[in-house]
């Protein structure tokens, strides 16, 4: 099993993240999508990123995958915005530059939140399964494992 988690990125990870960060763009280039195809993001804006303490790696086996950055509001790309915001007061986080590695993009690489694993290859398969765990009785029994999934019972 992988060992995977988040961490805040430092200065010495520069040199794993912009391969990640160079690949994302050549991703979106690939699929047509505009986003990324000038020099933003650059070292520099990581650089600014792991500076304010908002940027973050993801770790899959003791390996740099995938980055991003998180800043809690207000943040100023969002003062001026095309329309109005439904609701401007309460605080939030933005969730800015995601990029995967290449070697991790299409994994889908998560949080088992169920602290259950089956043979199946997928996570939601995982979650429709688990009714087949369920023990066999005559009454709809209470759903303690998983409270917020409806499991079907036979």
């Amino acid at each position: 099993m992988s060992l995977i988690y988040i961490r805040q990125a430092a200065k010495n990870d520069l040199e794993q993240i912009m391969p990640i960060i160079d690949e994302a763009k050549k991703f979106l280039k690939e699929e047509g999508n505009p986003q990324w195809q000038s020099d933003y993001p650059n070292v520099e804006t990581i650089t600014a990123d792991i500076e304010e303490g908002v940027a973050w790696v993801l770790i899959v086996d003791q390996k740099i995958a995938g980055y991003t950055a998180i800043t809690d509001g207000p943040d100023p790309n969002y003062k001026k915005v095309d329309g109005k915001w439904n609701n401007d007061l309460d605080p939030y986080v933005a969730i800015h530059r995601v990029a995967i590695s290449d070697e991790y993009r299409g994994m889908h690489i998560y949080d088992d939140s169920v602290n259950v694993l089956t043979n199946f290859s997928v996570f939601p398969v995982q979650i429709e399964k688990l009714a087949d765990f369920a023990a066999v009785s005559p009454a709809q029994p209470k759903n303690t494992i998983v409270p917020n999934v409806d499991l079907n019972m036979f």
